[in-house]
């Protein structure tokens, strides 16, 4: 349910920009959705046919591609994906939303190894 204002602002954008750009007919719109936003394609979907009616981006077909989540070590700059391997002294930590501080903690430490070619 919650892709429903977020499809009522797709929408709206779409408008603007095509006033904006003098465009009077959309026929594709691509969508990024990102692994931790909790969107379902299939919602969205749903809310776009529902709700594009009498709009410029009426009966445009819905392209989705789905992105990894990425983490920046606010110390050290690294970046490594959501489910990242990362071992300290021959341990394994694997990196969840909620574990930022440990992966920050874990990078400034001198033993150090990071896998992310083989993250889950």
């Amino acid at each position: 349910m919650h892709e429903l204002p977020a499809v009522e602002d797709l929408i709206r954008t779409l408008d603007e920009e095509s006033e904006r750009r003098g465009i009077s007919r959309i026929e594709e719109v691509h969508i990024v959705i990102g692994e931790l936003s909790s969107y379902v394609g299939e919602c969205v979907n749903m809310y776009f046919d529902l709700l594009s009616a009498g709009h410029t981006c009426e009966g445009a077909k819905l392209f989705f591609e789905h992105t990894k989540a990425r983490f920046k070590c606010s110390c050290c700059g690294l970046e490594f994906d959501h489910g990242a391997k990362v071992y300290l002294n021959g341990r394994r930590y694997d990196f969840e939303h909620d574990s930022i501080y440990v992966a920050k903690t874990l990078i400034e430490a001198e033993n150090l190894k990071y896998d992310q070619d083989n993250a889950d």
